[in-house]
């Protein structure tokens, strides 16, 4: 029998995951974990073949400031009253979905056109999400489904109708691309992940399982985890509007107009938008591990006062003994993650006037009433509406 110990102490976590970070990871539990996409980087468990997979993802900041401005456009025109408000939680996830297919495939999902934020692709992601538990302890289970004709699984789930159409769609893409490999080198503006996944260096090209599994997991992290992390921190920027002022200034004070626009290099060299982020990412914590991170990001003797949101907190001359403890996700990804918080951040901040909608059933604060679906879910959510454009 398999014993498994769980850790409530600080120093676990990095002998776990810093110092053990060329350990072969568990297969049971990725290749669990994994089940709807188990030839994907994520499901690697041998670290070498993972940074191989990785050394593909690079950051564009041209295509994520594109999506912003066209989100921008969207709230200010659709979204200007307290009786056309909107999730925010929503509107990102519609944002970061169509950044990252435009990153992925050249081919952007453009979920941001669909009528009120709406797509198949957004319901396919959560319903998958929702169901990753079932995953880790079944996984048998997503085998039986594979195996099992569409319309039997949609008959008795009928959820499961956005995954299967996204499933479809990533499909037509990876076909396409497989069939004239040359075509992402003339459609796209910028290099993608799927063009070194297919022109890869020194090593074999990933066979259609693999890019397909890459491709849902690469589509369902990458919006996911900005998506939720954008969410959380404009609620707190809202609630605090101290927040809110003090990035303002931090903005004005490097010349930014609404007009102007603003690179990730400029962005990063404010201090408090940088602390804004940092306890962001503190408070919207992500996948729950064996040694759980929330742990570590509500720990009182390295984070005094640790369930109030406070980026001041981060402004004080020594943050080592912090930043050693902030682990908001896996380090795949996040560099490319702290380029699109910086940009939307950075954008929503100077560009608009967002005003919280304040309803009886709103959500209180993003410490509490998480529900771990291996990704945080809240029951409950909020709404805002664009007062006037800056």
């Amino acid at each position: 029998m398999v014993q498994k110990l769980h850790f409530n102490y600080r120093q676990a976590y990095h002998d776990i995951y810093t110092h053990g970070s060329a350990l072969v990871k568990e297969r049971e539990f990725y290749s669990a974990m994994g089940a709807l996409a188990p030839q994907s980087s994520f499901s690697f468990c041998n670290p070498e073949v993972a940074k191989q997979r990785r050394e593909a993802v690079m950051s564009l900041e041209y295509t994520i400031q594109q999506k912003i401005d066209e989100l921008l456009a969207i709230l200010i025109k659709n979204y200007n009253s307290s009786s056309t408000a909107v999730s925010m939680d929503v509107a990102y996830r519609a944002l970061t979905t169509d950044i990252i297919t435009s990153y992925c495939f050249a081919e952007s999902s453009n979920i941001l056109e669909s009528p009120g934020l709406s797509h198949p692709i957004l319901r396919g992601i959560r319903q998958a999400v929702k169901k990753v538990w079932f995953q880790r302890h079944l996984p048998f289970l997503v085998n039986f489904i594979s195996s099992v004709p569409q319309t039997v699984i949609l008959w008795l789930l009928p959820e499961f109708e956005g995954y299967f159409k996204m499933k479809a769609g990533y499909e037509h893409q990876v076909d396409c691309f497989l069939d004239n490999p040359e075509a992402l080198s003339t459609i796209a503006e910028h290099e993608t992940v799927f063009y070194h996944l297919l022109e890869p260096k020194n090593q074999e090209r990933p066979s259609r399982s693999s890019l397909l599994d890459e491709a849902y997991i690469l589509v369902g992290a990458g919006s996911d985890t900005v998506g939720n992390a954008c969410n959380v921190g404009t609620f707190y920027a809202l609630k605090y509007p101290l927040s809110t002022r003090n990035s303002r200034k931090s903005l004005r004070k490097f010349g930014f107009d609404k007009d102007r626009p603003m690179s990730y290099t400029t962005l990063e060299k404010l201090p408090y938008l940088t602390a804004f982020i940092k306890e962001v990412l503190r408070l919207s914590t992500g996948t729950i591990v064996e040694m759980s991170t929330t742990f570590l990001h509500m720990n009182p003797n390295v984070f005094s006062d640790p369930h109030t949101f406070n980026p001041d907190r981060w402004l004080v001359e020594d943050t080592n003994q912090m930043m050693l403890d902030l682990a908001p996700s896996s380090a795949k990804g996040l560099v490319y993650a702290w380029c699109e918080l910086y940009l939307i951040f950075g954008n929503i901040f100077r560009r608009l006037d967002l005003k919280l909608f304040v309803t009886e059933d709103m959500i209180d604060n993003f410490v509490e009433n998480c529900e771990d679906y291996f990704f945080p879910r809240w029951e409950k959510d909020y709404k805002v509406f664009v007062q006037n454009d800056r």
